[in-house]
């Protein structure tokens, strides 16, 4: 008990991840990112202006954890084809899916053109991130970027899913239009600073805000 100081103030709960004592979620995030024994390459990125569930999709699809065909293999079930169920082409693993498959691209290029912004190839979902984070636009302009790469990442997978499922309410046709209105209604139910035209945003997203 030497080492003890008593002193005459209440009695207070004290953190020790914080030098000060006091407890914040950003500091606590840090130390799970650093001290995390499966994967420490992986930092948690939580995006604000989407939901929970999207969040925790992107987080699943970075440590590559999405119950692709390749993964599911690798846990030891067996598939009569391996293949793509959407072009029915290569073996269907996280790029392939979302990268590399013939219908993801072409989802990519009428994104870009609609955005009129160029989305490089990539292959990894980091070097995504590091493209918007590069792209020469500013402020509220990433915001909308960033939640269009979610909502384009997230109706591919929902196609991938209603292939797999043989799901006849959600078909190639309407992927574009749900990515358009998933993202509308995140920024639109988030934003507080402003709200976003629907009008403007059809024609130009980045000039929505």
């Amino acid at each position: 008990m030497n080492h003890i100081q008593l002193v005459n103030d209440w009695d207070q709960w004290c953190w020790e991840g914080f030098r000060y004592g006091l407890y914040s979620v950003s500091k606590a995030r840090q130390m799970i990112d650093k001290f995390d024994q499966h994967d420490t390459s992986h930092p948690t990125f939580w995006y604000k202006f989407v939901p929970i569930k999207i969040n925790v999709f992107i987080w699943r699809l970075r440590l590559r954890r999405l119950p692709t065909k390749s993964n599911l293999l690798a846990k030891g079930m067996e598939f009569e084809n391996d293949n793509c169920c959407v072009c029915d082409n290569g073996l269907e693993d996280d790029l392939h899916a979302f990268a590399n498959c013939v219908n993801s691209k072409l989802i990519w290029l009428k994104v870009a053109s609609w955005i009129n912004l160029d989305i490089p190839s990539w292959n990894s979902l980091d070097g995504l991130r590091s493209w918007v984070d590069g792209v020469p636009i500013i402020g509220n302009h990433k915001t909308i970027v960033t939640a269009i790469i979610y909502s384009t990442l997230w109706n591919i997978w929902r196609l991938r899913n209603s292939s797999t499922f043989k799901d006849s309410k959600f078909r190639k046709c309407h992927v574009l239009d749900s990515i358009v209105v998933d993202s509308f209604n995140w920024l639109y139910a988030r934003f507080k600073k402003s709200r976003v035209n629907w009008t403007v945003w059809l024609q130009n997203p980045l000039n929505a805000l």
